[in-house]
């Protein structure tokens, strides 16, 4: 039981680990495509939800407004999420 206990943080920080290196791939990911393919990205979202051409300009600068937001939100969460509790779990190993 005891050889339990102390295995349980070290199982713990690799999956929060884990989970910290696919949250920042898939952010660089969505940047990757917002920098790369931002015309496409606009142009697909719009057919989807029957924006005009003449609309066009305005839902461009709208749908990089929100997606620069949610790529803040996502960060944000992340680093609450995975990064902290990692550098606890790290850190407070060798105590």
């Amino acid at each position: 039981m005891k050889q339990l206990k102390s295995e349980l943080p070290a199982g713990l920080e690799k999956i929060v680990f884990r989970c910290l290196v696919i949250s920042i791939a898939f952010l660089l990911f969505w940047v990757a495509v917002l920098f790369f393919a931002d015309q496409l990205m606009v142009s697909v979202h719009a057919k989807f939800f029957g924006i005009s051409d003449s609309d066009l300009g305005k839902f461009e600068y709208d749908a990089k407004l929100i997606h620069y937001q949610l790529m803040g939100i996502f960060k944000l969460s992340a680093t609450t999420l995975f990064l902290i509790p990692w550098l606890v779990l790290r850190f407070s190993r060798d105590c």
